[in-house]
């Protein structure tokens, strides 16, 4: 049997996807890693180390004015659930079932801020924007990490900038991703020729899982791919120049199917339609491979009844955690495929085909 948690139930008030309207934008993250100075990594910390780390670091956090109502939860005290939630929240592509005792979790009310202790790194602030309001987004995590540097001195070095446990990431030890979904190039077998086009250095694109051969959902992840010899503005410009480029061959692609709609695509469109309408079961990835399309063939008016924001709203909330988190009661393994579907059906109830 699996349920949530209910000892955290802020985990589950504020979800910063809600009203996003964008047709192919899902969201962006920020993530910035620090370790403390004169402290081994994580994997070689000992637990008493941890201890001492996660105090340092949370009380300042706690403290912090620039958050709301920020609270910590220890890695032994968040059930398996609670775990993945977070990764589906923050779009993560590690998982944090390994965190066990000595790791920490910060959150606040927003819904938007995450910082985990003695996961990777010592700290990983991370924030997810929905709203396309990225400098105010980092400009907060900049007042956080300054904050915690009164009160802790950071792992540094003139040559290498920030040093974090992977070196690749030393530097500024700034990680932007942005989250998109061509799915017109995708299905017009267009994406592979348009990024070979497009200049990809320092840019790294993977799936939603962190797989580079594996995209689920329409889903690209796009991030910087190393940190040192570039400042946080370096990164954020040349991130989005890409995406802004990437987004304009998208919109092409997808006036070319308004002015000519392609058959096979069509198809795709309404067999999509109909598995999430009328399957009694549906596994996560079956559903965000077909939503994807259905939010295609809504941009292109094949179909009406739902928003963006809806259906923006269903690639969170179909996810396991997610889906756990609106019911009360304790739900049978076996029982989650059933109970995904009838969610489905009922957001999407008022769907009508127009092809």
């Amino acid at each position: 049997m699996i349920r949530k948690t209910q000892s955290h139930s802020a985990l589950y008030q504020n979800k910063p996807w809600a009203n996003n309207e964008n047709n192919i934008w899902l969201a962006s993250t920020i993530s910035l890693l620090r370790n403390i100075d004169k402290y081994p990594f994580p994997r070689k910390l000992e637990g008493n180390k941890r201890g001492q780390i996660i105090s340092l670091v949370s009380r300042p956090i706690l403290q912090s004015s620039h958050l709301n109502k920020p609270f910590m939860i220890k890695s032994e005290d968040a059930s398996p659930v609670e775990k993945e939630y977070l990764v589906e929240h923050f779009l993560s592509s590690s998982s944090f079932q390994q965190a066990h005792s000595g790791e920490a979790f910060i959150l606040d009310h927003s819904g938007k801020f995450l910082t985990t202790i003695n996961v990777d790194n010592h700290i990983n602030f991370e924030l997810i924007d929905c709203e396309g309001e990225l400098e105010t987004a980092w400009n907060k995590m900049i007042k956080i990490e300054t904050s915690l540097g009164q009160a802790v001195n950071y792992a540094f070095s003139r040559k290498f900038g920030f040093l974090t446990s992977h070196p690749v990431q030393c530097g500024t030890g700034f990680i932007l991703t942005v989250y998109l979904q061509p799915s017109a190039l995708i299905h017009l077998d267009l994406l592979e020729e348009k990024l070979v086009k497009m200049k990809t250095d320092g840019i790294q694109i993977t799936g939603l899982q962190g797989n580079p051969n594996e995209v689920i959902g329409d889903i690209l992840a796009i991030k910087n791919n190393y940190t040192l010899g570039l400042t946080e503005e370096n990164i954020i410009s040349t991130l989005r120049l890409f995406v802004t480029k990437l987004m304009v061959e998208e919109n092409n692609a997808r006036a070319h199917l308004r002015a000519a709609p392609e058959p096979h695509l069509m198809d795709k469109v309404s067999r999509a339609y109909a598995i999430l309408a009328h399957s009694y079961q549906m596994e996560t990835i079956e559903t965000l491979n077909a939503l994807s399309l259905l939010k295609l063939g809504s941009a292109l008016e094949w179909l009406s009844g739902v928003t963006p924001h809806e259906l923006n709203r269903l690639f969170f909330d179909c996810r396991r955690a997610h889906l756990l988190a609106r019911f009360n009661e304790e739900i049978p393994k076996e029982e989650i495929a059933h109970r995904r579907a009838k969610f489905i059906h009922e957001t999407l109830k008022k769907v009508k085909l127009k092809i």
